[in-house]
């Protein structure tokens, strides 16, 4: 039998850095481990955006990432 642990999420922030030849955006992924599964969507949102606003990138999506530990028990 096969139980479900809840892990940490992560957070991902996407930057746009920039535009290439042809005028396509040019992305940077910044990642944030450890993020607790108990934080909001508005909450982890908020704080997204307040760790973007110190980038000299523009914020393009936040990403929350969840993982689950699977232990045969």
């Amino acid at each position: 039998m096969i139980d479900i642990n809840q892990g940490f999420s992560s957070m991902v922030l996407r930057l746009q850095a920039g535009t290439d030849e042809e005028g396509n955006g040019v992305y940077k992924d910044k990642s944030y481990p450890r993020v607790l599964p108990t934080v909001t969507p508005d909450d982890l949102y908020q704080i997204g955006e307040a760790l973007a606003s110190l980038s000299a990138w523009r914020l393009h999506f936040i990403q929350r990432v969840d993982r689950e530990d699977l232990v045969r028990i």
